[in-house]
């Protein structure tokens, strides 16, 4: 089919234009046919990166190509060379998968259309569903078109560009941050239930949560532990600049955050800040915050130092926040009053390994609302407790003043950054220089703690109104007031002295670890009130997947949070309940005890949190739920994953019944069951393989499911309980423990539409889907269930740990089975934690080619192709999904039905949703990764391409796919 399309393409009537419907053109008798290599994004050989030598072989490649006499009765032949406009009409539509390199080695995926530049349309392609309210776009980093004013997204309904209108929206901020949320929030949820999109799934194995794996283990500088081996003139000057401001930031030294803290002011100084008077942090939180909201929302272009000067600006940092700067911050800086030389000292300060709360781990991300509306001392996570300190520096809020003093100084550096960018650099004042060289070392400074300090207080100064309300009672205190000696002589727990490391330090130096108390600025830290600012909309945000995964208790939710939100004096209300603490509650005695190092698990089937119980404040008008529904309301969510934890653990903490039902733990990895319903996390495989049967309804990470799961043992409904299924990591997709990410051109080299090799005619195939057989296996989901550890029934438990998962079917197909029983029991165990990849939309080559020949002279017409054509290297093979009973992965992929090691599987399962269950189950129990590649979005070859541009294994081929044209999608 392909040579003959080819051959009525060169000999149709002259026409060196493309035909207004067709697009295509017949190709040039001249010279300037040849394929030229500096043409890139224009040429045959374009998206086909080499490996050795490109200019070289694309010269080859040139010179192969001939203008060819036209003759109609010429019949097909398999040596006819692809032209530039062959390639142009037979891709056209068809996705390219490439990997961008950027900063620091990291790459990004991409996804383009390189025959298509000039159509924009086809821009409108993807492989994800888009953002379906307003409210889910603080999820990412990543630049996307807003949703519409009042509109939200329900499946895939078509979105008209004359809805989209500007409201208000802020400008971009000037400096540029450059990271982003990884994986990729914006592919999280892919174009079929329980996928995830080409991006996210590539940048999994470098994920934020894999980069980034806990705390560092703290650590004092190396210096210190062999002072015996020392000369003395060393250990002196050690000792001399032991307590100097800056000495423990850049020394090696990793600190302990809660035991800085119970150190004090003095250990304060030795990274450079100050005991910090809270009115006057709060004030200037307060100015800062609302200054930055003019530069974005002013029509005028403004910047900190048309406020402030850079001598006022250098007087205010190190007078009130932090100590005049070290001698190796003013090295090779002719001005020590400039921009330059704060904004080292706030970067080597927001730097410091240990002394600040690392926004670069997830968990960090979820649990920073914690310190913000929770009191101390916390039931769960990793904070400080403050009765384990009886300094008199210590108050209950102190971990929540430092977290603002964290705010502050992020604030500062990140205008200072702004109007560095647009004054010295946009604007190139004469003023303010800044060269290559100082970005280079700016960068050389900052690291990926302080870009995230950077990303949440942009969130921070976005979520709040801030201010200082000198009224709010003092609660009790926990530091004592013994004197100081007294301090130095107290005992721990097990009866002994504490050990202070380098007290000796400051005796020898004449130095009290401990100031004044006259001078301790200890006050309570609840007196800095945060108001969020878009309440309205989270509300909204709220409602919409609580209504989209068909939660029982959706009106009842709204109502709730309206009752106590929404009234006359709104304003006075929202900014009473948020600036009152709650209470933690200890955990009961049916509850699950919670570790301090399980913040920091990297379970695949356990991410357990403490919600909280609001059966007091329920009746209280001046209680809004507790940390989790407030950081929700607020606005205040860091980008990642952590949206799908907050928004289903808000609907839990405030729906009572449920609460009472299902208890304060939530799995937020796993999943529970309610009212006869089942309801999954994203990150629960079970959850991927149920939501794509019928009933099934899915928002953001969280799907709800009509299927309930049984104990094994009983074959009971395990209703009104959580679940954990646990699970292992599958097998490497033959990546040689490489990450496919990290593979660079490899990537967009094997899953070039053109392929590998020569490019003529004969070398391409046009892969089509069969005629559907329903009848020739029948297939229907039987049950889901759970078995626990040594066969015991799983019944009454309020947390159930699955350690057996599997999913049950019957199997009928024409061919008689060996027991002569018209039905088959198929069961699959879940064991692996596999992936699905929703494939990326194509567009089949358009219009239609015509041809005249010399008899007869009625014109042939070949309208628009059913798919891509495929090169002959792209090695692919058709499984029959009955064929997957009782198979497991080696045997079936390298043995008895003859599917290569380079091949791909693709199995039929269009014809119903349970045939779809069917193959998921089958992978999961496998271990394999899966493209799902449903009819009408993406051709059988582009779904085999994106299978070997991902390395993976299995396209299962589904139905019921989208009529073209495709809706407008959110960016």
């Amino acid at each position: 089919m392909v040579q003959d399309l080819l051959r009525r393409h060169r000999d149709c009537p002259d026409d060196p234009d493309p035909d207004p419907t067709t697009g295509i053109r017949r190709e040039p008798t001249d010279a300037s046919s040849s394929v030229k290599s500096s043409d890139a994004n224009t040429r045959a050989d374009s998206p086909r990166p080499t490996k050795e030598k490109p200019k070289a072989k694309a010269k080859a490649h040139s010179e192969h190509v001939e203008s060819r006499p036209k003759k109609a009765d010429v019949k097909p032949s398999a040596s006819y060379q692809l032209t530039k406009e062959d390639a142009e009409t037979l891709f056209s539509g068809a996705p390219y998968f490439l990997l961008e390199k950027g900063k620091h080695g990291h790459y990004y995926p991409q996804v383009i259309f390189p025959f298509d530049d000039h159509d924009p349309s086809i821009q409108n392609l993807w492989d994800r569903r888009p953002l379906p309210h307003p409210a889910y776009t603080i999820c990412t980093l990543h630049a996307h078109l807003p949703v519409p004013d009042k509109w939200v997204i329900e499946g895939d309904a078509p979105v008209y560009l004359n809805r989209w209108k500007r409201t208000g929206a802020p400008k971009r901020a000037t400096f540029d941050i450059g990271i982003f949320e990884t994986p990729n929030m914006l592919g999280n949820n892919g174009k079929d239930p329980g996928t995830i999109g080409f991006r996210t799934y590539l940048e999994l194995p470098v994920g934020d949560a894999v980069r980034y794996v806990g705390p560092e283990r703290p650590r004092p500088i190396a210096d210190y532990m062999h002072l015996s081996a020392m000369p003395a003139a060393e250990v002196y000057d050690l000792m001399e600049h032991y307590n100097d401001p800056y000495s423990l930031c850049q020394d090696g030294t990793v600190h302990d955050r809660k035991r800085l803290l119970c150190d004090g002011p003095s250990a304060w100084r030795r990274i450079g800040v100050r005991d910090i008077d809270l009115r006057t942090l709060v004030e200037r939180l307060q100015f800062l915050t609302t200054f930055r909201y003019e530069i974005l929302h002013s029509q005028k272009t403004t910047t900190i130092l048309d406020k402030e000067s850079c001598r006022e600006l250098y007087t205010g940092l190190f007078t009130r926040f932090l100590y005049p700067p070290s001698h190796f911050m003013l090295v090779g800086v002719d001005n020590p009053h400039s921009l330059k030389v704060q904004i080292k000292a706030l970067t080597t300060v927001l730097g410091t390994p240990g002394a600040w709360i690392n926004f670069c781990l997830p968990e960090w991300r979820l649990r920073v609302g914690q310190i913000l509306w929770e009191a101390a001392p916390h039931v769960d996570g990793d904070f400080l407790n403050p009765n384990s300190c009886d300094k008199p520096w210590m108050h209950p809020t102190l971990e929540r003043k430092w977290l603002l003093v964290q705010m502050l100084l992020s604030a500062e550096l990140l205008l200072r950054l702004d109007a560095t960018v647009r004054v010295g650099i946009l604007d190139s004042s004469s003023n303010l220089h800044v060269s290559a060289r100082d970005m280079q070392d700016f960068d050389r400074l900052r690291n990926d703690q302080v870009d995230w300090c950077l990303v949440t207080v942009r969130r921070f100064m976005d979520a709040f109104g801030i201010a200082y309300r000198a009224d709010e009672p003092e609660p009790p205190r926990t530091a004592s007031s013994m004197s100081l000696h007294s301090l130095s002589h107290e005992k721990n727990d097990k009866g002994e002295k504490p050990r202070h490391h380098h007290r000796w330090f400051e005796a020898l130096t004449h130095r009290s670890s401990s100031p004044s108390l006259t001078k301790l600025h200890v006050e309570s830290a609840w007196r800095c009130h945060l108001t969020p600012s878009h309440v309205e909309v989270q509300i909204q945000g709220l409602t919409v997947f609580a209504e989209a995964i068909g939660w029982p208790g959706a009106r009842d939710l709204r109502a709730h949070l309206r009752s106590k939100l929404e009234a006359e004096n709104s304003t006075d209300i929202i900014a009473d309940a948020f600036s009152q603490p709650m209470t933690p509650i200890p955990l009961g005695e049916t509850d699950v005890p919670f570790e301090k190092d399980e913040m920091y698990s990297r379970s695949l089937s356990r991410r357990r949190i403490l919600l909280h119980d609001a059966s007091a404040s329920d009746k209280d008008p001046h209680q809004i739920g507790g940390w989790i529904t407030r950081s929700w309301l607020s606005g205040f969510v860091a980008p990642g994953e952590l949206i799908n934890h907050l928004l289903m653990a808000t609907v839990l903490e405030n729906d009572p019944a449920a609460r009472a039902t299902l208890g304060r733990v939530a799995n937020l990895y796993g999943g529970f069951a309610y009212r006869g319903r089942s309801y999954w996390s994203q990150e629960c495989i079970v959850g991927r393989v149920l939501c794509c049967l019928e009933g099934a309804r899915a928002c953001l990470g969280w799907s709800s499911s009509a299927v309930v799961p049984r104990d094994s043992q009983t074959f009971e409904p395990l209703d009104n309980t959580w679940f954990e299924v646990s699970v292992v990591a599958p097998p490497g997709n033959g990546n040689a423990g490489k990450p496919r990410i990290k593979h660079g051109n490899k990537l967009s080299y094997e899953s070039t539409p053109l392929g590998l090799g020569d490019l003529t005619s004969g070398a391409y195939s046009l892969p089509v889907d069969a005629p559907l057989d329903e009848d020739a296996s029948r297939i229907r989901f039987d049950s889901l269930t759970f078995s626990g550890k040594e066969a015991h029934p799983l019944e009454g438990r309020p947390q159930v740990v699955a350690h057996k998962t599997s999913m049950s079917f019957s199997l009928t197909t024409d061919a008689a089975s060996p027991d002569g029983a018209a039905s088959i029991k198929v069961s699959f165990p879940l064991t692996y934690n596999v992936r699905f990849v929703a494939s990326h939309e194509c567009r089949p080559p358009g219009g239609f080619v015509s041809y005249q020949g010399q008899t007869p002279p009625t014109p042939l017409h070949h309208h628009r192709l059913p798919g891509h054509p495929l090169h002959r290297t792209y090695g692919y093979k058709f499984v029959p999904i009955a064929a997957l009973r009782g198979s497991h992965s080696q045997e079936l992929f390298f043995g008895n039905i003859g599917v290569g090691r380079y091949e791909v599987m693709v199995v039929d399962a269009r014809g119903s949703r349970e045939k779809e269950a069917f193959a998921r189950a089958w992978c999961a129990s496998a271990g394999y990764d899966a493209i799902i590649g449903r009819e009408k979005r993406t051709c059988l070859a582009c779904c085999i391409r994106e299978a070997r541009a991902i390395s993976v294994k299995v396209v299962i081929r589904t139905g019921g796919g989208l009529s073209r044209p495709t809706s407008i999608q959110t960016v």
